[in-house]
Formats: structure tokens, sequence, C-alpha cells
């Protein structure tokens, strides 16, 4: 390569080209270390920077309901600047489903860095939020946040006051259909003591609405956390009773940090009111519209005093009188959601707060003139999902079903919702996966370590069904650099058999580049830069993009192996390949390498590619470097062609690399985020 390249690529390091190079870059070839020297005997290392644990979920959920749910390693809820729960952007490590029991137990893998869990699920009937703790190398079970100790930051909307029972009268100037309580320790449910906030003494009990996987179903599919409910859903969500009947209003799930109450006022069809002033009575259907919630595992003064399914009857009212339980025939009910409106003794009055933001299902008498419910039904069931903040409209903060007797009284022109049942050839889950791999190539001897011959960035989707199983994957591979003098080439294997996958191609370099499925072996294996020297160290970057489809059997998430699968390089032959330490080699290899020089394998223990530098310390000939996000993997900026860090071994500038290795990867597991300055 000539000097003028290396200088304009250095350069381009500090902009563009801002890529981790691992402190390896170099134009010229190194020198090789003497063969002489002791060998270590101790336990092999693998240099991974990712650790396999086995995951345990369990949701209380109804038969046949099958949860959808993300891990991160970070929280990935936090308070916004109004006080409003909010999901981060994040990365989630892994996507999973549960059986029709609410149950999961699978491998994971996640950074080694990771300290925590945190199991997050959109889907309704189930926490928001759950986490596991790793120490000391074990996983543990699932919790709620607050039960482990440094988890989340996420601040609960109450101070630790001490509570008072009460009856509350305050309603803020609305009317009322009966009191409510916010009581500690009152509760029995199931054998466990819950505390009450806001729990109606008017709560139709023993005539609960069954929360079931068909309704669950339906709530996942009308309003969709995150957005994506479609546009006839989202109307006017207003009911109109066309014949006599009783209106009955059960909380079904809710979705938001807020004590929300949900009020209605009554007004005659086709007479709806212009402005709130045309508003003459507003009564309270729900004091605090959460599920109720055992109170030492929630953030306090967040919880609420109902089960799902409960509900109350509503009263029509009119010129400010109670006219009892009975809609007449040309009546309409429109709703009206107060913000975090409840307030319990351990956060406010005691009362209902009605000066808190608020939202009408009207938009003509919202503030910001947008709708705030989604509408919807399936046959016979009604439900409607308000947006109870300026915020992602995904009208799934608070849920309720709407039931009237008779059946057929309430509005006939609520859209139709079918149920829809995910084929098991579609993706429905996907993860991706990103990393730089780096190669030495004077294998089966030892290079300088500087673990700059070959550098391969990865960024890897895998997509799953909703049995957990692989039915496609997409694979962007870009050759970032070679500091060698041999042209090597760059490939890898998957798990499977070529005669499961179908392979496409494209290339950033026009067509497929030059990439194909190697026809001479069995195993699937996808050979992209035969000439790694032709694609690197260039201003453009050679790019592959590979989509693998299973086609032949599926493939368990347990028995899959994780982007970037076997990755390796061939060097002076086709038969000369370097590994991943304890990743095996293809069938080509010529087996009388192993074993030989350096290289310490030994296939009859399943140890591959293992080699140790003049003092007997294991050094690696291949690692690979995951990240969470491309934003954390493209601040590591190595300048390109530094004369100064071509042939020095990698711990001189990772300094925390030999503990990390010295101490089988359990400490300094982040030593690659932390050059030398």
């Amino acid at each position: 390569m000539n000097t003028g390249v290396c200088k304009k690529l250095k350069m381009l390091g500090s902009v563009a080209w801002a890529i981790i190079l691992l402190a390896m870059t170099g134009c010229s070839k190194k020198d090789v270390y003497s063969p002489e020297g002791p060998v270590n005997d101790g336990p092999v290392f693998d240099f991974s920077t990712r650790e396999s644990y086995t995951l345990n979920v369990n949701y209380d959920v109804p038969e046949g309901y099958k949860v959808y749910f993300e891990v991160y390693t970070q929280d990935p809820e936090l308070l916004d600047a109004d006080g409003q729960v909010v999901k981060r952007d994040l990365n989630p490590v892994d996507v999973g489903f549960t059986d029709e029991k609410g149950s999961y137990s699978h491998k994971i893998v996640v950074p080694a860095t990771a300290q925590y869990l945190y199991i997050y699920s959109p889907y309704a009937g189930v926490p928001r939020v759950l986490v596991a703790e790793i120490r000391d190398g074990v996983l543990s079970e699932t919790m709620y946040p607050d039960e482990v100790s440094g988890a989340r930051s996420l601040l609960a909307r109450a101070e630790n006051e001490d509570y008072k029972d009460a009856v509350y009268n305050e309603t803020g100037g609305l009317q009322r259909l009966g009191y409510w309580k916010n009581t500690k320790g009152e509760y029995a449910l199931n054998g466990v003591i819950y505390d009450l906030y806001g729990r109606p003494d008017y709560v139709k009990i023993g005539d609960n609405i069954k929360v079931s996987k068909d309704i669950l179903n339906l709530i996942n599919q009308a309003v969709p956390e995150g957005g994506g409910v479609k546009p006839n859903l989202i109307k006017n969500g207003n009911i109109h009773v066309t014949k006599k009947a009783n209106i009955d209003l059960f909380l079904i799930d809710e979705n938001t940090s807020a004590n929300n109450t949900l009020a209605y006022y009554c007004y005659e069809t086709g007479n709806s009111p212009k402005s709130v002033a045309d508003i003459k009575d507003i009564i309270i259907a729900f004091p605090n519209s959460k599920v109720l919630k055992n109170h030492g595992r929630y953030p306090k003064g967040n919880n609420g005093a109902l089960q799902r399914g409960e509900g109350v009857r509503l009263h029509y009212w009119k010129d400010g009188m109670d006219m009892g339980e009975e809609f007449p025939e040309g009546t309409s009910i429109g709703w009206v959601i107060y913000n975090n409106g409840y307030e319990s003794c351990v956060n406010g009055s005691g009362g209902i707060n009605t000066q808190k933001k608020h939202f009408y299902s009207d938009k003509v008498l919202n503030g910001d003139k947008r709708e705030h419910v989604a509408l919807f039904r399936s046959g016979d069931k009604v439900l409607f999902g308000f947006e109870d903040w300026n915020g992602d409209y995904d009208y799934n903060d608070v849920v309720f079903y709407i039931k009237s007797n008779p059946i057929d009284a309430i509005t006939p022109d609520i859209p139709d919702v079918k149920p829809e049942e995910p084929d098991d050839s579609e993706v429905v889950a996907k993860v991706t996966y990103r990393g730089i791999l780096t190669f030495e190539d004077i294998w089966p001897y030892r290079g300088d370590f500087d673990m700059n011959d070959v550098v391969v960035k990865y960024v890897s989707t895998v997509g799953y069904n909703q049995k957990n199983e692989v039915i496609q994957t997409e694979d962007v591979y870009t050759i970032l650099w070679s500091g060698a003098a041999y042209n090597n080439s760059f490939a890898y294997q998957l798990d499977a058999m070529r005669s499961e996958v179908n392979v496409t191609f494209s290339s950033s370099l026009g067509g497929d580049g030059g990439a194909f499925v190697d026809q001479t072996l069995d195993k699937a294996t996808i050979r992209l830069a035969n000439k790694v020297l032709d694609y690197a160290n260039q201003e453009e970057k050679g790019s592959f993009t590979v989509t693998t489809k299973y086609t032949g059997r599926r493939i368990a998430k347990d028995d899959f192996t994780l982007p970037p699968y076997n990755p390796f390089i061939t060097t002076t032959s086709d038969d000369k390949e370097v590994h991943l330490t304890n990743m095996r080699p293809t069938e080509r290899l010529d087996h009388g390498n192993l074993g030989h020089g350096h290289d310490k394998s030994d296939p009859n223990k399943n140890l591959y590619y293992i080699t140790y530098d003049e003092d007997g310390q294991q050094m690696p000939f291949a690692i690979n470097l995951v990240f969470e996000s491309d934003e954390v993997m493209n601040t590591f900026i190595v300048p390109f062609c530094d004369p100064l860090r071509e042939s020095k071994r990698i711990d001189i500038f990772y300094p925390s690399f030999l503990n990390w290795v010295k101490t089988n990867g359990k400490e300094d597991s982040d030593w690659y985020l932390h050059p030398r300055k």
C-alpha cells in the first residue's frame, strides 16, 4: 500500500472513517516472535466478550396467551422532563416469546459487561419491566425492578412518607358515583395483602370481565405499544346509546406511570359539546385507573386498587342530577382522562386534582386538537384505549372495556378488528448483533499480537417466529482494514447444512461483489472477500449484505450459533484457516497444522486455536468484540497507518487486556472500551 493512501486514510480517521481499529494499524507486515519460549499449561481462556446464561421468565397470564418481550442491559424506561415514564431508544440484546402458559426458559448470550438484564414487554396484561441480576457469573430469577438494588434509577412519583387510612371526598368539582379508599394493607387476594389506592366502594364485585387471551391479543393488535394504530380506530371515542340500557365500564390494562382519573359526561346524541364550557356534569368513574399491585414490589404512590377486569356501573346524569343506572335512548357518553389526577395521602391532598393535564374523547375539546382515544371492537367486545399525554400516541396507556345491557344498545359503527394469528414462517421478532472481528494471520505460529492483519465489522439481524425459531438472518460485513502482507480471505460458516439455507448477496462493490457459497463444503460456508487487500484500506470500504433464509429444518434459539457465527480467514492457502478460540475449523483445513508450531490445539479435547506468548501468557489468534449500538462501536477512533502502533501488542494500547485474560474474563470485561490515552 502506498504512503499517499495511508496519509489520506489517516486524515479521514477523525471524521467519516471514525471506526475502531483497536490500536492495530499499519502499512507493512510485522516480524514474527521467536518460536522458542515456555507454554502455559493452565486453564484455557476463550477470549469471548460475551457470556451465556439461561433466562427464565414466568408471567401470570391466561391460558394460551404468548407474551413477547425484549431484553436490555440498561433500564429501558426513564422519567422525562414532564415526569412521564417513557421508553428509551435502546437496542435489545435479545427478544423472545413465552409459551402458551407465559413461561420461557432459553439460552441468552449477552455482552460480558452486563450487570442487569431488563425484561421489557410491550404486551398487555403483564408487568412492563422485570429485572434479572448477574452476580458472580450467575443470572438470578426475574424480579420487579424495586426488588433489585441498584437496578433502577427511575424515581417513584411519591416519597416514602407515612400512609394514612382515610375515605376521600375531594372530587375537584366533579360529580361522583360513590366514594373510594386509600388504605394500607387492607385488601387480600390469593393470600397476599395489598394496599388500596383509590379503590371505589362501588366496584361491581363478582361481575368481572374475564381477561382472556383473546382480549389481550386484541389490545396488542389494535393498540400496539410504540404506535402503529390503524387510522380508522383513532376517532371520536364517544359512545352512543341507541336503546335503553345499563352501561358497565371495566379496567382491562394500563401501560403508564400516571395515576390517571377516568371520568365521563352525558349529552344528547347529535348535540355534542362544542367547548368544555358546554359540559354540565363530569362524573368520576375510576378515581385511579391503575391495576392492583403489591405495594412492597412497586414504587410507592404508583399503585392501583383494581384487578384487571373489575368495573363499575355508570349512572346517567342530567342537569346536575343522578338519574340512575338506566341510560335513555338517544344519549351519548364522552370520556375525560386526568393525567396523574388521583392523589393519595402520600403524594397530595387525597383527592382528584382536576388542574392536571387532561384530555377528552372528542378532539374538539382538546387543547392540542388531537384525538386521544382509539375505539374498537371484536364481535361483541367493545374497548377503547386512551393516550394520556402528548406522547407516542399508541393509545394503550389505559384500556377499558364497555358492556351494555342489552348488548346491542351501543354504537353499531365501532370499527371491528379481526383477530390475526402469525404464521410460523413469518418473522415476528428481530434482534441485531454487532461487533468487530480482528485476526492474526501467521497461524500456526504466533504473530506480534497487534491484532490488525484482518479487521472486519459486522451488523447482523436475526429474525425469529413466534416459536423462537430462526427464520431469516441479514448480515452486513464491512472489510475495514488489513495490516498484513498476505492477501488473506474472509469467510464464515453457519451451523446449518448448505441444503438447509437459501443465501443471496449484494455488495457496495456492485452485484454480489464476488461473494459466494462454497459448494465444496457440506456446511453452509459463505466466502465474502477472497482477497482482503482488494477491499481493505480504501476510502470506500467494501461491504457485503448476506440474506439467509432457513428453508430446511427449523433451528431453535438454543441450537443456533449467533452472529458472527463461525468467522475465519484463510491465509497462504485455502486449507490454512484462522478461527476464533475454540471454534471448529471447516472440513477443508489441513489438520496437520493443528498443534504445530505455536498452536496448541487439541481436537480430542475440543480445543482449537490456542497459543501463548514467549512468557507463557495465553494470547489470541482472533477476537470478536461485541457492541450494543453503532454509536458505541464507532466511538473507538484509532488513526490509520500510524507507524507507532504497528507491530505493538494489543495490551500496550489496552492496559486492562491482560488482566481480563488472567482472570478468565471475570475482571475488566470492558477493556476494549478503555484504550490508553
